[in-house]
């Protein structure tokens, strides 16, 4: 039920006020007990989150003073009638506190047991004030109705206080962190010691950077969810992502020399929340210079990942390297393969993979065999065509050659 339905009744009959202040004056006589209750109940039912955050007693204690106090005062004003969401300094400072402390809304489960305790005592109370059936019955059921109806709108209106102030926290660290970010990306003036202070994140480590994004709106949690699993899989507990626009993350992740072999984990385990989101990962790096040249290599492999044909949505900086250098100018990366690899630009896959397979192999026939998980004879076929193919021979051009079938690789054939 909404709070504006709770809230809509018809004010009482002149006695029935008359009863409800008499009723409410009593129970401020013995509102000291009820507050000290108040505090235990909600207390215990904080206890652990107390212990984690001792601080947040006070602001918990003043907060349910002032709900009893508020509420009392507004019907000793105007019995019976609805009284508004408490939105007192005394909550707006407990909201704040909550958010600062790292909790949620889950700690207003205190205010439940304060609104229980306080219905009790106001019960008691109604019994105190009068002994005809008919006015118990009917003070009962609007002291019920008001405390019920606002608790009920406090709660929302503290609810809401908490998530403004957690959005506004998060933007403010996300803004500091973004000020960090850009600062050891441009070489700033900024050392490891406070890099690590501002981004909550320790920049003296190895790091492997990488960029999670999506081309078209990802669903809601998607990139954080790849984030997450890009962490697991690099054993990295805490990893420092920051939103870059609403289908963007940069993500560093730090950690040991297993960091290093996350692309090739990767190979053999690939992330399960993929389907619509693409990782470009840079090579590993140490302290803010490699924090730096992480992420830059990170981004030359997104961008050869969003324009160029290629065939997994996980790239790797070491995957596109020689490409990266040579292909600055794509339209000439084309030209020297074409040019260099003539008709085997457009050969059958097998045929240009073997060659580029023995040429890495030194030329030697069995390894690439081994390789290839082909028999001699037929890698020896393979490449005999390829020489065909070849608009000059292979001997002394084989540094070309190789580079060529590399760029190919990535960028497709020539046509």
């Amino acid at each position: 039920m909404s709070s504006a339905l709770v809230r809509e009744w018809d004010p009482p009959s002149p006695r029935l006020a008359d009863l409800f202040r008499r009723a409410v004056l009593e129970f401020l006589d013995h509102a000291e007990e009820l507050l000290d209750a108040i505090d235990t109940a909600s207390f215990e039912v904080n206890r652990e989150l107390l212990e984690l955050a001792p601080g947040l007693a006070d602001p918990l204690r003043a907060a349910g003073r002032s709900n009893v106090t508020v509420w009392a005062t507004a019907n000793l004003r105007k019995p019976g009638l609805p009284v508004p969401a408490n939105l007192s300094p005394e909550n707006i400072d407990f909201a704040r506190d909550v958010v600062r402390h790292g909790f949620d809304e889950t700690i207003l489960s205190g205010f439940r047991v304060g609104q229980n305790l306080a219905m009790q005592a106001a019960t008691d109370v109604a019994f105190r004030v009068t002994d005809d059936h008919g006015d118990l019955r009917e003070l009962l059921a609007l002291v019920s109705r008001s405390i019920f109806a606002y608790v009920e709108e406090t709660l929302e209106g503290i609810s809401t206080m908490i998530r403004a102030e957690r959005s506004q926290l998060r933007d403010a660290t996300t803004a500091a962190r973004a000020e960090a970010v850009a600062l050891i990306l441009e070489g700033g003036p900024i050392s490891e010691r406070r890099a690590t202070q501002l981004l909550g994140y320790e920049v003296a480590r190895a790091h492997t950077a990488a960029i999670v994004w999506s081309d078209e709106t990802p669903p809601e949690g998607a990139l954080e969810a790849a984030a997450s699993e890009l962490a697991r899989a690099g054993g990295t507990a805490r990893p420092l992502i920051l939103p870059v626009g609403r289908s963007t993350l940069w993500v560093w992740l730090s950690g040991g020399g297993h960091i290093k072999d996350l692309a090739t984990k990767l190979q053999h385990h690939p992330l399960k929340t993929l389907a619509e989101v693409h990782v470009a990962l840079g090579l590993s790096g140490t302290g803010l210079p490699g924090f730096r040249r992480s992420h830059q290599e990170a981004a030359v492999t997104q961008r050869l990942a969003r324009r160029l044909p290629l065939h997994s949505n996980i790239t790797s900086y070491d995957h596109v390297e020689v490409v990266a250098l040579a292909s600055s100018d794509e339209d000439q990366a084309r030209e020297f393969v074409a040019r260099t690899l003539g008709p085997l630009a457009d050969a059958p896959a097998e045929v240009r993979e073997t060659l580029r397979t023995y040429l890495r192999q030194e030329c030697n026939l069995t390894r690439t065999a081994q390789v290839e998980f082909a028999h001699r004879n037929t890698v020896a076929t393979r490449l005999e065509r390829a020489r065909d193919l070849l608009p000059q021979e292979l001997t002394g051009r084989t540094l070309q050659v190789a580079l060529a079938l590399e760029v190919a690789r990535v960028i497709g054939s020539a046509s």
